[in-house]
């Protein structure tokens, strides 16, 4: 398990803020000149801490204006009934979060579509229409709050 100290957690609370971020930058940043910076980047990265740097891509710049969390109750509890929703989500382009839960639902899903049309055919042709799946509950998100979490 490893254990970052202060100079580790600026470094993630920076690269989480901008993971395109150059050595350079980010040591002038936390403090560290390039080369114990790099070193502390790469060993964060060995122990798996950083898993690896994304775009933060916007679903509204695509032409998606309408974001859903979906609640799915499945009605086959066996693996293969987990199996075949969930790959059935991995082939949704609309899909952009898949939490499996506890509680009155087995699944919860953020969802980007462009329109309410394109939300109905979603729900009714792709997930309601799984023999997996017995029920759904659809919630529309009207705003979101950056919390500024931390995970240090």
């Amino acid at each position: 398990m490893f254990d970052p100290d202060s100079i580790d957690k600026r470094i993630l609370a920076e690269l989480r803020r901008d993971g395109r971020l150059a050595i350079s930058d980010l040591a002038e940043i936390v403090g560290l000149s390039p080369t114990p910076c790099a070193r502390r980047v790469r060993k964060l990265e060995q122990a798996g801490i950083i898993r690896g740097y994304h775009a933060d891509i916007s679903p509204e710049n695509l032409g998606k204006q309408i974001c859903v969390l979906i609640s799915v109750k499945l009605a086959k509890h066996n693996p293969d009934g987990h199996a075949v929703f969930q790959q059935t989500v991995k082939q949704s382009s609309e899909v952009s979060e898949c939490l499996m839960v506890t509680g009155a639902a087995d699944y919860i899903l953020k969802a980007w579509f462009p329109d309410i049309e394109d939300l109905r055919l979603f729900i009714t042709t792709t997930v309601q229409n799984l023999p997996e799946v017995a029920e759904t509950s659809t919630m529309l998100v009207v705003g979101q709050t950056d919390t500024g979490f931390e995970m240090m």
